[in-house]
């Protein structure tokens, strides 16, 4: 059965957003997203695209599509976010940014290196997910989907007897789950507040439902006033250098 986006998954984005300063309008943006988009699927009005998962199973060429398509909309959208914040935030936070960039590039270059395509390289971002105040929130609710998805892949590939890319999983999803701890420190909460991570959402087009659920459109128009943006590499001063770029390297 597909994990459907549900009012319970709408309050537990609100409860993301609680103890932050975000300004009225992107509040609204977020929490009124989510809740269309849960109020459509419950009355079968919202599906995710069939190119990205199956109705019933995963199997790794659709985790691998979707995964490198997600990684794809996250350099899209940090690229984008890091220019239009510059001077809004200290540049502490500018680094921080820059170094999650330069990861989930690195991430692309390996997925894309691994032979799997992203379905689109075209992605509708709203508007209010470039406000410098709400980006960390908006941050932390994307890592946390990235988190699961991989934590899904990794089940995958250990289902199908796959020990390295199971491995290879568990490594980019190390760094998704360090990206969601810094989002949360950038806002005052306390970062590492789990004890096991999150495995709530049980199939890929859940995670694609939930992506949809913020507004974003994955090569569509999102349901949120925003803008098309395409994914291109990060110019340079988007991203700073990382060590271990790519799987399977030493400390």
């Amino acid at each position: 059965m597909t994990d459907n986006i549900t009012p319970e998954d709408v309050q537990r984005l609100e409860n993301v957003i609680d103890d932050a300063d975000v300004p009225r309008y992107t509040r609204r943006w977020i929490l009124g997203s989510a809740a269309m988009s849960a109020a459509a699927l419950a009355a079968g009005g919202l599906a995710a695209p069939s190119a990205f998962a199956q109705s019933s199973g995963d199997d790794i060429k659709t985790l691998g599509t979707t995964a490198v398509t997600a990684e794809a909309l996250a350099v899209t959208y940090l690229s984008n976010l890091i220019p239009k914040a510059a001077g809004a935030v200290p540049s502490s936070v500018a680094k921080i940014l820059q170094a999650a960039n330069a990861s989930e590039q690195s991430h692309y270059e390996f997925l894309t290196g691994a032979g799997f395509k992203p379905l689109t390289r075209r992605f509708w971002i709203p508007d209010g997910a470039f406000d410098p105040k709400a980006a960390p929130l908006i941050i932390e609710y994307f890592e946390q989907i990235f988190v699961n998805a991989y934590l899904v892949g990794t089940t995958l590939f250990a289902a199908a007897g796959q020990a390295d890319l199971a491995r290879y999983a568990v490594e980019i999803c190390g760094v998704e789950a360090e990206h969601r701890t810094l989002a949360r420190s950038l806002q005052g909460k306390l970062p590492d507040n789990l004890a096991f991570e999150s495995y709530g959402l049980k199939t890929i087009d859940a995670h694609v439902q939930a992506i949809a659920a913020a507004g974003v459109g994955l090569g569509t128009k999102g349901a949120s006033p925003g803008a098309f943006y395409t994914y291109r590499r990060p110019p340079a001063g988007t991203v700073t250098a990382l060590a271990n770029t790519k799987p399977d390297q030493a400390a």
